[in-house]
């Protein structure tokens, strides 16, 4: 299952669409507490298989820099894809910093949706 935090609706929704397009489960975080749940799969109703990557939007600032960490010390092997604004080096330094596995602008990211969802769908 992958998750993913996103500090803009649209960009939730464009994942969670994209995903069910394709068949695969996507999970939300907004928080520390949600993405423990969602590593340490808390039956909350709803499908909570493995987490198998964190698609993480950097317009989350700090918090959601803190969920890089957060999901490399729970479980190293799982991959993180950081996206933001081109002109945000800051932001995409520290993703990569924070140990992201793959940090990419946002145009990038969209266009290459798709192949990172089918690519992460089944890994851990």
């Amino acid at each position: 299952m992958i998750v993913y935090c996103c500090a803009d609706l649209i960009f939730a929704t464009r994942i969670r669409a994209t995903a069910d397009s394709l068949g695969l489960v996507t999970r939300p975080v907004r928080n520390p507490d949600m993405l423990r749940s969602r590593l340490d799969q808390i039956d909350d109703g709803k499908p909570n298989a493995p987490v198998t990557a964190l698609l993480l939007d950097l317009d989350t600032g700090e918090p959601g820099l803190a969920l890089i960490e957060q999901v490399k010390q729970h479980d190293p092997a799982i991959p993180v894809v950081a996206f933001g604004a081109h002109v945000a080096t800051e932001l995409l330094a520290a993703a990569r910093e924070r140990g992201a596995d793959s940090v990419m602008p946002r145009g990038a990211f969209t266009s290459q949706l798709p192949a990172l969802l089918q690519q992460y769908a089944g890994e851990n």
